[in-house]
């Protein structure tokens, strides 16, 4: 019973009205930066922060997380997901994310997220490069049966995400994505899901050193800043600090990469009473210019 009132509390404070599909980072690199990944998106969590990045690829990656949201046993979320370059036709990733609640050992509520993504080049000149990019996502929410025998069943819906990537004298890049530009619906209410605007600068003044800001602005209103910074202390291993907004979280992280593998991890604060988020990543890449 403890468990069941701090799982009803945790929901409460992180989701006072139940969003489905709500935003929950998926990259250790991600969050070690504030949550700040629309500019540099470039690596097999592309897809699923701007696929506009997919046109900068120029080799292969596979890449894998794991998260208990505010160190919750009774949650977590684990995506699995790739990218590749197609040469003149630009570059394609495939995104699996999974967020499970669970009580007792029994799956209360599961939310599956099918994503493939494309992206593009469209011209490069002495100064300036642009990208576009678009993401598919299938959504599928189900939930267990209740204590009292009733099936709530189960609902399938698409999102389309549109992105856009432009760099500037090679050392800063603008990102922009649209989450969710169909308005999709879910379930027999037909719930909104998540629509967003993300828009964001990332700015490399040296080699290994990376500097990003990022607003956030949903339809309904709601406005979060993230911003960070990604700095290669020795050779394959880089330390990550940020900070963002609504609620108010500090984060940092790092990675080590050697023979193509890749180790990350991120860290965040609770953003109030709840407890802070450790997340786990791996990559391993291939091929490239």
């Amino acid at each position: 019973m403890r468990k069941l009132i701090l799982i009803l509390a945790v929901l409460a404070i992180a989701v006072p009205t139940f969003a489905a599909f709500d935003n929950i980072s998926i990259s250790p690199r991600t969050r070690g930066m504030g949550d700040a990944g629309v500019a540099i998106a470039d690596d097999a969590f592309a897809p699923y922060f701007n696929p506009a990045g997919l046109g900068n690829i120029t080799s292969g990656m596979l890449g894998t997380s794991f998260v208990e949201p505010y160190g919750t046993s009774f949650m977590d979320v684990t995506y699995f997901g790739g990218v590749t370059s197609m040469g003149n036709y630009g570059g394609i990733g495939f995104g699996y994310r999974q967020l499970v609640s669970e009580y007792l050992d029994v799956e209360l509520m599961s939310e599956d997220t099918y994503t493939m993504a494309w992206g593009k080049n469209l011209c490069t000149d002495l100064h300036t490069s642009i990208n576009v990019g678009v993401s598919a996502n299938m959504y599928r929410l189900e939930f267990a049966e209740t204590v009292d025998g009733e099936i709530p069943g189960n609902d399938t819906t698409i999102g389309i995400d549109a992105g856009l990537m432009i760099g500037l004298h090679s050392r800063t890049r603008l990102g922009v994505m649209v989450k969710n530009i169909n308005n999709p619906v879910i379930g027999i209410d037909n719930q909104d899901l998540r629509q967003s605007i993300n828009a964001g600068i990332g700015y490399s003044p040296y080699i290994g050193v990376w500097t990003v800001f990022e607003m956030e602005h949903t339809i309904d209103g709601e406005l979060q800043y993230h911003g960070g910074m990604e700095f290669e202390v020795l050779s394959g291993l880089v330390m990550r600090a940020g900070t963002m907004t609504n609620p108010n979280k500090m984060t940092a992280g790092f990675g080590y990469q050697a023979a193509g593998v890749g180790v990350n991890y991120g860290f965040s604060t609770g953003g109030g009473v709840l407890d802070d988020t450790h997340q786990f990543g791996l990559t391993f890449g291939w091929g490239g210019e």
